[in-house]
């Protein structure tokens, strides 16, 4: 009987020596290497290069970081110092050489809220857009806040009513929550929607319990809406 070519071959590497297996990769690889020293030498220095640009760069971040702390202490003395517009022009250059850093949405927050208390709500915006657009963090929800605002300085009123009933549907903090859907509330029933208004007061009223004591509020703005649509 005529035996297949590879049988002799495959009955042969079942019974290796793992010894001589693992010399003879060993010199196999060592032929590899000195066959290809050039390439081996390239991608060592690829690799130094790589771990001091890491490095450097971790360095450089937290050198940035440093130092926007420093700022960004800076601003808050002369929002302290009732300096507005002073702080204002130190934000502006914040936001240019800080962008990035974990500073940034905070100088957003602080610039954003010195455009609406000097009643410039389209600047406001411009600064709070990217941060409260979509809020999912603390931070983007405060910018939220202050973009609702904005859009109500600006007289937008749908727009303003839909970024507080964002921040109604995702927030997990009570408070930010009963906060948006007031203010949405209140701009439902300052256009004479009393019955949207009533809605959301009643949504609130459901998140509370029986004995809160900020349940008055509420239920004293229902019945005057109330009364106004002779219910």
């Amino acid at each position: 009987m005529t035996k297949h070519p590879g049988a002799r071959k495959i009955h042969h590497d079942a019974h290796e020596d793992p010894d001589d297996l693992f010399l003879a990769r060993v010199l196999h690889l060592g032929k590899w290497s000195r066959a290809n020293q050039q390439l081996l030498s390239v991608i060592s220095v690829v690799a130094v290069i790589a771990v001091a640009g890491i490095v450097y760069y971790g360095n450089f971040r937290g050198q940035l970081e440093q130092q926007a702390a420093q700022q960004l202490e800076s601003v808050h003395q002369s929002i302290a110092l009732q300096d507005r517009e002073g702080a204002k022009n130190e934000l502006i250059t914040f936001i240019q050489r800080f962008s990035g850093t974990a500073y940034e949405g905070e100088a957003r927050l602080l610039l954003g809220d010195l455009y609406l208390q000097t009643s410039e709500p389209q600047q406001a915006e411009v600064v709070l857009r990217d941060l409260g657009a979509s809020p999912r963090d603390p931070i983007e929800f405060q910018g939220a806040a202050l973009l609702g605002a904005a859009l109500e300085q600006e007289k937008r009123w749908e727009e303003a009513e839909a970024i507080y009933l964002r921040i109604a549907d995702r927030s997990e903090l009570d408070f930010q929550v009963h906060d948006a859907l007031r203010n949405a509330a209140r701009m439902r029933a300052d256009r004479g929607d009393s019955a949207g208004a009533i809605e959301l007061y009643e949504r609130i009223l459901g998140d509370m319990e029986e004995n809160d004591v900020g349940r008055g509020v509420f239920e004293m703005r229902i019945a005057e809406l109330k009364t106004r649509m002779n219910i």
